[in-house]
């Protein structure tokens, strides 16, 4: 698997901190517990990179993704499986995360030359990449741990970075305006109760690590939600980033409470 340098690594990344512990690693994967729609919405983004291939990328020999956040490599897998052509190159600040998402593909000999992982702060990432270096950016539950002067910063110079014509792909809580925000919040913190359940049943059969370490889990969502709130973006505000950072096509694809996947073009540089 090709490895590159750890020269960007920085501590500038706000979101570093929030995945150091209790969230990182292999227990990422337990809000499949409490989500009952995680796979389908992780889905998404898979199948709306595979039609963008299919449509504009049928002579290119590579096509170049750069996602960011990989946690364990759900989202890196959806990637891959889009189109035997697809490279990608997955930044990850964490580690912790980053360490698992690696072991996890290099022992799959197809992906082994299609993926690379960088331990990098995203921003000084993508400021080190030459203009129009990617075909498609591909994230899922990354972007809206940013803060809001931090996502925009890394936005206005992906849009850079990107090529013309090349698609933004976003999984993420994006908020709706008033009460039906307040829905969405309500029905997520309902579906963290589910770790609750799973704790009991734990220890209905004796497992009261696997209980105690379930219930923790659900403090520490709860949590995160919270915090996800003072950071959070809007429909609207991504709409006004495409629109100012020269995007269009846009398309909001299924909601699940919180979350919905958002897709742009970067428009193609026009001719004189």
């Amino acid at each position: 698997m090709p490895e590159t340098p750890n020269e960007y690594s920085t501590d500038a990344d706000v979101t570093k901190s929030r995945f150091a512990d209790s969230l990182g690693g292999d227990e990422y994967d337990d809000l499949l517990l409490a989500l009952d729609f995680y796979q389908e919405f992780q889905n998404e983004s898979g199948h709306a990179l595979q039609g963008y291939i299919a449509e504009h990328c049928s002579n290119r020999s590579e096509v170049r993704v750069l996602e960011a956040g990989p946690g364990t490599g759900i989202t890196t897998e959806q990637i891959l499986h889009a189109d035997p052509r697809v490279h990608v190159v997955t930044v990850d600040i964490e580690p912790k995360m980053l360490d698992v998402v690696k072991k996890k593909f290099m022992a799959v000999e197809d992906y082994q030359h299609r993926a690379e992982f960088v331990l990098a702060d995203i921003l000084k990432f993508l400021e080190s990449c030459p203009d129009e270096s990617f075909d498609a950016f591909v994230s899922v539950y990354t972007l809206h741990n940013f803060s809001p002067d931090f996502r925009r910063q890394v936005l206005e110079v992906l849009a850079k970075k990107l090529k013309h014509g090349g698609i933004f792909i976003n999984g993420d809580k994006y908020a709706r305006e008033g009460a039906e925000h307040q829905h969405d919040l309500a029905a997520e913190l309902k579906n963290y109760e589910k770790f609750d359940l799973e704790a009991t049943k734990s220890e209905t059969t004796g497992n009261t690590d696997r209980a105690k370490h379930l219930r923790q889990i659900h403090q520490d969502w709860d949590k995160h939600l919270w915090e996800d709130e003072k950071n959070k973006i809007t429909v609207d505000e991504q709409n006004e980033l495409f629109e100012k950072l020269g995007f269009e096509n846009i398309a909001w694809l299924q909601r699940f409470d919180l979350v919905t996947t958002a897709t742009a073009i970067k428009k193609m540089t026009l001719l004189p």
